[in-house]
């Protein structure tokens, strides 16, 4: 195989290896610069703690299967700009997402969207499907510093290790989500906090993100 045929190949083992999935940065989504008429990227990096009802290594459904939610991930992200449309890449771990959207100085509309192993621990026949949509309000303060909000609505997941007569084998668990965050952003560093509640389930869980923004969108065609 060529080098981009083992590139598509391991995107995809990543993508199926068992999916970790939260709503992404708003404020990383939003470091992406607006430049009319010109192409721009920006590559983050950063990382996320949670906090509140989540499972780290508890089996909380059977015996048969372990839920590893996690209290921490790394994020990367490699955005694209065009105009004032923003789309590209973001990895929670191993797992990758696409995201899409747009933004103008004040306003930015986040998608995202994902997938998990085929075989799902939980519900046989739910597909295992991660994703959602982010409003974000941006207000700047200077002209490196800024202060924004957002509110989000998710399908969100995390790996399932799924016992099988002894046997291990990655699986995923996604839920229902809604919540809101605000952060704090000085040129490409941000700090960002958000809440969100389980649509199903009585659960909250807490985010606490720090991301960096390289090149934040600045070149050109």
């Amino acid at each position: 195989m060529n080098r981009l045929t083992c590139l598509f190949v391991l995107l995809v083992v990543a993508m199926l290896a068992g999916c970790s999935s939260h709503p992404p940065s708003a404020a990383q989504f939003m470091n992406v610069k607006i430049n009319e008429n010109k192409f721009g990227v920006a590559l983050g990096v950063g990382g996320s703690a949670r906090a509140g009802d989540i499972y780290s290594g508890r089996s909380h459904i059977d015996v048969d299967y372990i839920d590893e939610e996690g209290s921490a991930n790394l994020d990367l992200s490699l955005l694209f700009r065009l105009d004032h449309g923003v789309f590209g890449f973001s990895f929670e771990d191993i797992s990758l997402r696409t995201i899409f959207g747009g933004r103008s100085q004040y306003i930015g509309v986040q998608g995202w969207a994902g997938i998990g192993s085929a075989e799902k621990g939980h519900d046989k026949n739910a597909m295992p499907f991660s994703g959602g949509l982010m409003l974000i309000e941006e207000f700047p303060i200077y002209d490196n510093l800024r202060v924004g909000a957002s509110e989000h609505i998710s399908r969100n997941a995390y790996t399932v290790d799924e016992n099988c007569g002894g046997l291990g084998i990655p699986s995923t668990y996604e839920y229902g989500e809604f919540g809101a965050g605000a952060y704090l952003a000085f040129k490409g560093v941000s700090l960002e906090f958000r809440y969100g509640r389980e649509i199903d389930e009585p659960r909250n869980r807490f985010y606490f993100m720090i991301n960096y923004a390289f090149m934040n969108g600045e070149s050109s065609k």
